[in-house]
């Protein structure tokens, strides 16, 4: 029954989106997806990071505390209650030594309050707070399956931490699996994830120098310009089509390169 929903669903949206001349996307598999689904072309629209504000310098502890850290709403589509399922295994594992840091607020917090026996609850934090949480955490963690992109995964990076996401949704795109972190295809890998990370400090500073490395180049500014070549192409599809008194709704040519 739900799936013949999602389909009907499905369909009505790829109606709505045959309407345009191009797709926006976040990422370059809804990208594809898009521009075969709909026969439009489908440009990148992807966020920028503020590689300045977020940056290792705004470090203040070094308490020998590692620190896994979450930021983002705190509301079950997040599956934050996975965090309860993380903390006892590494207790199960022999590891006490830990914090797990929870930046954000919503209906699940006052849960995991309760269940967290090693949580930091820091609440809504923004500019120099946020940046320094960041910088603070040794290992992000963001255990949701629904998101589409995930800036705060780009935020961890341009700190230089390392992150552990799920292979469902967009934050996958954001990590080259074993350089600046880790994509899980299940609870059990997100787990053996961490633990590797916990044991292994020089692995960890090497994945967090690497994610600050490949971060660099996405500022808002060319962010910006991904979404530009969209306006241009609709632009020149528009003009083009006036002066041969085609249609103005195109079919676009092959997605460009990010």
């Amino acid at each position: 029954m739900t799936s013949r929903a999602e389909r009907a669903v499905l369909v009505l949206l790829l109606r709505f989106y045959r309407m345009a001349r191009v797709t926006l996307a976040a990422t370059p598999k809804q990208a594809h997806w898009l521009e075969e689904a709909t026969g439009r072309a489908s440009f990148l629209m992807p966020r920028g990071v503020d590689c300045e504000q977020f940056h290792p310098w705004q470090r203040s502890v070094n308490d020998g505390v590692l620190r896994l850290g979450y930021v983002g709403r705190v509301t079950p589509e997040k599956r934050v209650r996975f965090l309860v399922d993380l903390e006892r295994a590494l207790l199960d594992a022999g590891h006490s030594n830990f914090s797990i840091l929870v930046v954000g607020d919503g209906n699940e917090r006052a849960w995991l309050e309760r269940n967290l026996r090693h949580g930091v609850f820091a609440g809504v934090l923004r500019g120099q707070f946020l940046a320094e949480a960041y910088a603070n955490m040794d290992v992000f963690v963001f255990p949701s399956r629904t998101d589409t992109y995930g800036n705060v995964v780009q935020e961890a990076a341009a700190s230089g931490v390392p992150a552990i996401v799920t292979s469902h949704g967009g934050p996958q795109c954001l990590v080259v699996p074993g350089v600046t972190g880790f994509v899980a295809e299940n609870d059990e890998e997100f787990v053996q994830h961490v633990l590797k990370l916990m044991a292994e400090p020089r692995l960890r500073s090497a994945m967090g120098a690497a994610a600050r490395e490949n971060i660099l180049g996405t500022s808002w500014d060319a962010a910006l310009e991904m979404t530009y070549s969209a306006y241009r192409f609709c632009k020149d599809a528009a003009c083009a089509a006036k002066r041969s008194g085609a249609s103005t709704v195109l079919a676009g040519p092959p997605m460009p390169a990010a």
